[in-house]
């Protein structure tokens, strides 16, 4: 799962010579097609058997045989749609003087090859060449004198099959060590009410977002900027798709500005697709938001009508007043500096491989960011990117189909190597989507072992770019039986009421891995619970055809444990294995507050009948029982006695808190 599962430096089979293996691990490969995470490829397998190999000291036809293959095997062809191809960046991490190449070709058709040194802004080709077409593989030698810490290999085709490169050269610094990764990010310091947050398209009775922190809105570029002027240097933007102006009162009108007074909201629009003039000539919400057609989508410049867009979104919309003659608006009066929010999503789902040829690749999504945080640093001139117009503006990374770290990574290579700052531009968060499935059919997140998956990307994350935060920016389940991400339905419980456990589950699951945010997927459907089609059924709330909203149990699930729990935070595991698992949480203000979240992880409508649970020395001798109710936000109350530190409790399969006082150790 992690993408720094690194090994050490190879052994030298001839330490008398100067000339020696360059050792190449797993965390120094980058993969600019982005296919590491779904295109079901291991760009690291270019190098992965260079420790059974040593092709400059062994005889022609001896020794060990390469054989994996570092090319996409999922719809392959996606990862290569641009001109450049699919490339590979190996980072020795000190500069060597490179002498010899060695290349294990298995390829069965002719494609050619390329391979680079020197720096991602700066490349210089040393060698070139055209794949053999045989059934037997052989080494290729290529010899050139070059100083670089920087190799690239690009490949025109991805039945071109290269099973090993090995390179020889001289350190031109002391050799570092083999990184270990033996620091862990650790739960959240974020308390479970800031921790909370929900997608939806717009909400306009605001207590329906009391339980949630964060509220990431679905949005189009195309709404905000609607000129169809094709001159991006004359564009019109309008800040008013769901606002308006109210001559009462001098003001602008948003729901946004309800909204964002329930529960410390923060929110913000995530905005994906082209503007109105490139949707106007037949492109799409998956194509690069570019400023016209066929512009090279790896260079930030093509995105500077986008990044102009941002700019204003960030002068309306953000905290920072700046003179209200540079806004270019479709609508008076020109205001700046509204307070509304200060993040800011660039797309959605970038890395989508359904999409055909227009999936974008890691290095075109960068290129956009770029633009879209700060002008390139500048680059595109003024009113360009979030930052120019309001300094604490932060830019979140567009949600990942996955648990993509690879792609993550590349993110951060980029950052530092094509920014003079060396920066890590999404600032806002690391935002991944993901949803449990196996066999057409949504998971419990036990089942899945959710809570260990998201703990190891959450450490890859914080080892990528430390004080990120990172986001599970969707999650959720279908009520429809028939959704390929269906709810598993625990007996005796009807879809709704199964979806409330689940969602309780996994809130908890993610709660406890480190990752800092879980933003449900749904708010509201209008949909009926058995339509068919995936995630329209997702939702807390329903709008009926009369208008009035039906609300699901997992609303007042969900609002239960935020008004019980919302101020405290992830405090230990107690328990993870047999028919009972159990969490504990502790209070930010008062130490002495903790709740243990207890629940029988399986979905087979069994219980655990009168268990002990140890809750040691309790202040008063007695705990409070919360049950969770469909139609009530504040559950079921009982007092339970303490008896020797112990109390006895049927644990269901449906989570139940327990709350109580103990002694702060040390106090």
């Amino acid at each position: 799962m992690c993408c720094y599962a690194c090994g050490g430096p190879f052994p030298n089979k001839n330490p008398g010579v100067v000339l020696q293996k360059i050792p190449v691990a797993p965390g120094q490969v980058y993969d600019l097609s982005g296919y590491a995470g779904n295109g079901g490829g291991t760009p690291y397998a270019l190098f992965d058997e260079n420790a059974y190999v040593d092709p400059r000291y062994e005889k022609a036809g001896e020794g060990f045989i390469p054989v994996t293959n570092c090319q996409p095997t999922v719809h392959p062809a996606i990862y290569f749609h641009g001109a450049e191809g699919s490339r590979i960046v190996a980072d020795l991490k000190i500069p060597y003087k490179i002498r010899e190449i060695y290349l294990y070709d298995r390829s069965r058709t002719a494609d050619s090859c390329w391979i680079y040194t020197g720096t991602l802004k700066k490349w210089k080709p040393v060698a070139a060449w055209v794949t053999a077409s045989q059934s037997a593989g052989r080494w290729k030698k290529i010899s050139l004198d070059e100083q670089s810490r920087y190799v690239m290999i690009r490949f025109s085709s991805y039945e071109t099959n290269i099973s090993e490169m090995v390179l020889y050269g001289i350190p031109g610094d002391t050799v570092p060590s083999a990184d270990h990764f033996t620091i862990h990010k650790g739960f959240t310091h974020t308390r479970l009410d800031q921790f909370l947050g929900v997608n939806y398209i717009m909400e306009n009775e605001a207590r329906w977002l009391k339980p949630f922190h964060y509220s990431r809105l679905y949005n189009f570029a195309l709404d905000y900027d609607n000129d169809t002027s094709r001159d991006e240097h004359r564009i019109r933007f309008n800040m008013l798709h769901y606002g308006r102006y109210s001559r009462e009162i001098g003001n602008y009108i948003f729901d946004i500005d309800t909204l964002q007074h329930v529960n410390d909201g923060n929110i913000w629009f995530s905005i994906r697709g082209v503007s109105r003039w490139m949707s106007g000539v037949g492109l799409t919400d998956k194509d690069r938001p570019l400023n016209r057609p066929f512009l090279n989508t790896e260079d930030p410049a093509s995105y500077s009508r986008h990044a102009e867009m941002m700019w204003h979104l960030a002068a309306f919309f953000g905290y920072n007043p700046v003179d209200t003659n540079l806004l270019s608006l479709s609508h008076e009066p020109r205001r700046s500096g509204r307070g509304s929010m200060s993040v800011y999503e660039n797309g959605n789902e970038e890395d989508a491989d359904w999409v055909g040829n227009r999936y974008c690749s890691p290095y075109e999504y960068y290129a956009q960011s770029t633009a879209d945080w700060d002008g390139d640093e500048g680059r595109l001139g003024k009113r360009r990117g979030i930052h120019a117009a309001d300094p604490d503006a932060k830019l979140m990374m567009s949600g990942l189909t996955g648990l993509d770290t690879n792609r993550v990574k590349v993110y951060s290579f980029l950052s530092e190597n094509l920014r003079d700052d060396k920066k890590f531009i999404w600032q806002g968060g690391i935002q991944y989507h993901y949803y449990g499935q196996k066999k057409g059919k949504g998971m419990s997140p036990e089942a899945d072992s959710m809570r260990s998956k998201l703990a190891l990307v959450a450490d890859c994350s914080y080892r990528i770019a430390p004080g990120v935060k990172c986001f599970l920016g969707e999650n959720g389940y279908d009520k429809s039986p028939v959704s390929r991400q269906c709810t598993p339905l625990i007996p005796g419980m009807s879809a709704a009421q199964s979806q409330g456990i689940m969602l309780l589950r996994s809130i908890n699951a993610t709660f406890f891995s480190g990752f800092d945010a879980y933003i449900l997927y749904w708010l509201r459907d209008g949909n009926p619970e058995n339509d068919p089609r995936v995630y329209l059924t997702s939702g807390i709330l329903r709008t009926l055809p009369d208008g009035k909203t039906q609300v699901y149990p997992g609303w007042y699930y969900i609002s239960t444990l935020v008004n019980f729990l919302g101020k405290f935070r992830p405090e230990s595991v107690v328990r993870e294995e047999g028919n009972v698992w159990i969490y504990q949480y502790r209070h930010t203000v008062y130490p002495d507050s903790l709740a243990y979240f207890i629940y029988k992880p399986t979905v087979t409508g069994s219980h655990v009948a009168s268990f002990t649970l140890g809750t040691g020395n309790t202040i008063g001798n007695q705990v409070r029982k919360i049950s969770f109710l469909d139609n009530m936000d504040q559950g079921k109350e009982e007092i339970l006695p303490v008896v020797l530190g112990k109390i006895k409790m049927d644990v269901l399969e449906k989570p139940t808190l327990i709350l109580y006082k103990a002694p702060v150790a040390g106090k």
